[in-house]
């Protein structure tokens, strides 16, 4: 009987320590889950500065704002943009490295910890801001309907592009527009500019919906293709930089205040660049 009642007791004391050690444990990760997360929600200015160093991702394809160019005998990634980063980084008292990649691949990048920030011309609209923390814009334009000059008198307003299919890059503000705006029309991602331009010039889509400095560049390399007078505004904010949810208040204001200073001189920034790639 005392045997039994032994036994008995000896089975609850075990099964209720091990009990406490699995609530215990769960606690534990619990807590660890959350320390991880708040780890990760935004690196603070403190620890970007020790690191010395940011990722910058962007798609280094899209003149005058940055593309590959030969300098001094070797490759780099030149343009308005970059003249931007330069100004950032300095104002953060770190330096910079460039990740090149696709545009449709960036905010996953920064998502995954593998880019600090997104330059490259990058519009904050609000499914973007569900991911990402956005700076002050920075620059903002137009963006126009590019034709292939066999078809200039066939679409010289937004009705006349009933029907056809326009050409953009994948995952853009310009794929917004044609999907919220010219419903009628079909769109054509693609992964670069210069590749909407070869398209445009072969038939491959009826037209193009790019920025104006983008358009004038491309119509100059590509004696097939003409600017249109179909304008489409941006309804988001403009050009801006991206950076990981939950960033460091102290690391947004830096930023803000070096657009607010560079402004002036982006402009200056964007002849550069547009004449830079003409001499390419």
């Amino acid at each position: 009987m005392k045997k039994g009642f032994l036994k008995k007791l000896l089975t609850i004391t075990v099964a209720g320590l091990m009990t406490l050690s699995m609530v215990g444990c769960g606690s534990t990760q619990t807590n660890t889950q959350k320390e991880e997360t708040k780890k990760t929600s935004g690196t603070t200015l403190e620890q970007l500065q020790k690191k010395g160093k940011i990722v910058v991702g962007m798609m280094a394809a899209t003149p005058p704002y940055e593309f590959h160019a030969v300098q001094n005998g070797k490759d780099e990634i030149i343009g308005c943009d970059i003249k931007l980063i330069d100004a950032v980084a300095k104002d953060l008292g770190v330096k910079y490295e460039i990740k090149d990649m696709d545009f449709d691949g960036l905010l996953v990048a920064l998502q995954a910890g593998k880019i600090d920030m997104i330059v490259s011309a990058m519009s904050p609209t609000p499914e973007r801001a569900k991911n990402a923390d956005f700076s002050n814009v920075y620059y903002k334009d137009k963006h126009v309907i590019v034709v292939n000059k066999e078809n200039s008198g066939k679409i010289k307003s937004a009705n006349d592009l009933e029907g056809k299919t326009i050409g953009v890059i994948k995952s853009s503000v310009q794929e917004q527009i044609v999907t919220q705006k010219i419903t009628k029309a079909s769109t054509k991602s693609l992964g670069k500019s210069t590749d909407l331009s070869l398209d445009l010039g072969n038939k491959k889509v009826d037209a193009i919906l790019v920025d104006m400095p983008t358009a004038k560049l491309l119509s100059k390399a590509n004696n097939k293709i003409e600017l249109t007078e179909i304008y489409y505004d941006d309804d988001t904010a403009g050009a801006a930089i991206a950076m990981p949810k939950g960033t460091d208040p102290k690391v947004m204001e830096i930023v803000n205040k070096s657009i607010e200073k560079s402004k002036p001189q982006f402009t200056d920034w964007l002849a550069e660049a547009m004449e830079q790639v003409q001499q390419k």
